[in-house]
């Protein structure tokens, strides 16, 4: 999921950070932050994606 948020210049940084700071506290997972000129973009985590860390990985015991 993208959350984008247009917002004046002045600490656009601050802003950015303040917003990641909200997200997480609400728990949500924040994977990454683009600020460019006075736009922040926020993408989340979707909720499958804390659930198994190994999900995308095969594993086998024994004999292949």
């Amino acid at each position: 999921m993208v959350l984008v948020i247009v917002v004046a210049r002045t600490k656009i940084e601050k802003k950015a950070l303040e917003l990641h700071s909200e997200f997480e506290k609400a728990g949500k997972t924040v994977c990454r932050v683009i600020v460019e000129g006075r736009r922040i973009e926020l993408e989340l985590a979707l909720p499958s994606d804390d659930a198994d860390e190994f999900a995308g990985i095969e594993m086998q015991h024994g004999k292949a």
